[in-house]
């Protein structure tokens, strides 16, 4: 458990996180107390700002926690100011040089969010931390499934999507073990394959050491099973119709047949599948290496196991929604990836806490206020 420090008025405070873990109710931002982002406020000050002093009246780190009570709480701007106490204030650390408490205006945590960060600024925070989560956990298996962000029934830019009965846009949320690490928006019919390079292409910048990554039947093509075990070097654990059959070009027999007919670029046929497979997707025979992880995943006796570990996804996704506000009712069209990245983002965070403090219960936060 963290401990952590500040000065007030002169005064040195110590705190530990094991003073509040039997409490029942706890202030946000108590929590937010012991969660450390130095690293990435100190790059959202290098990236989103000029070198000038005076853009940083206001702490940037404060802000970024200033953010998360506002999703937390779901309230405007404006409320989540007047609703700090003058101790939370002190706990988020907005204090000037004499140690006088000095909050924002709504006005100007708006700004910050909206012009400061923006898309792009949540997007590249989103990034460091999916990185920070990955270093913490020790997880191996990854896990990518879209759940519906719900519009208004009146929302004329929403698309209406029959399965779910809604309007809605999309969020494509990949996992670690229960930790969500990215995430894309997209309108509420667009395909889930589509999403999924986004989401290898980001784990790959991120360094994530995974040993599979699950999804559903939607994802279930040669491509994307190819892709993730060509970029991620992870089994692909992708549900399979229940009248899926062997592919022939998917078997030994005809892969040896086509890294042999490519021998004079390289091809051979005495080499491990593994090499023999890399060979196949780089020379363009993606579909086949597909057909290949796929057949092997219909003949282990063991996948289902291994894939109903997938559905861990609806039950985070679930608390995701009940944690921060994840929908998009009352949202502004141009403005809806923004708030769902936001609100993401500050999910993200909590969890971030919660891994730096070792908390054993993850993604339990139903005590803060």
């Amino acid at each position: 458990m963290s401990k952590t420090n500040i000065v007030y008025k002169g005064v040195l405070f110590e705190d530990s996180f094991e003073n509040y873990l039997n409490k029942e109710s706890i202030s946000i931002c108590q929590f937010l107390y012991f969660l450390c982002i130095d690293d990435i406020a100190k790059h959202v000050e290098r990236t989103f700002y000029t070198n000038k002093d005076w853009h940083f009246r206001y702490n940037v780190s404060s802000m970024i926690k200033l953010f998360i009570v506002k999703c937390f709480r779901k309230l405007s701007y404006d409320k989540t100011i007047s609703s700090l106490t003058e101790e939370e204030a002190i706990l988020l650390s907005f204090l000037d040089e004499n140690d006088q408490i000095i909050l924002p205006s709504g006005g100007t945590l708006h700004h910050f969010v909206k012009y400061r960060l923006g898309e792009e600024g949540i997007n590249e925070v989103m990034m460091l931390l999916g990185e920070k989560i990955l270093q913490l956990s020790s997880e191996k298996e990854a896990k990518i499934d879209s759940t519906p962000l719900e519009a208004s029934r009146y929302d004329e830019y929403a698309d209406y999507h029959p399965h779910y009965g809604c309007k809605m846009d999309k969020a494509h949320i990949t996992m670690v073990g229960t930790l969500p690490v990215f995430m894309t928006h997209t309108r509420g019919l667009a395909g889930d394959p589509q999403e999924l390079i986004k989401h290898i292409e980001a784990l790959k910048k991120m360094d994530a050491k995974i040993e599979s990554y699950s999804a559903d039947g939607g994802y279930d093509s040669f491509d994307v099973h190819a892709d993730i075990w060509y970029h991620l070097n992870a089994r692909p654990v992708i549900s399979y119709a229940s009248n899926a059959v062997i592919n022939k070009e998917g078997e030994k027999g005809r892969i040896d047949h086509w890294v042999n007919k490519n021998w004079k670029i390289g091809g051979d046929v005495h080499a491990p599948m593994e090499d023999k497979l890399k060979f196949l997707y780089e020379i363009g025979r993606i579909d086949q290496v597909g057909m290949y992880l796929r057949n092997q995943n219909i003949l282990d006796k063991l996948f289902q196991a291994l894939y109903k570990k997938r559905a861990e996804c609806e039950k985070i996704h679930g608390h995701i929604k009940q944690v921060v506000k994840f929908d998009i009712r009352r949202t502004r069209d141009e403005s809806k990836k923004l708030y769902t990245l936001l609100n993401f983002v500050a999910y993200q965070l909590l969890v971030l806490a919660e891994l730096q403090n070792k908390v054993e219960n993850s993604n339990s936060f139903g005590r803060y206020f």
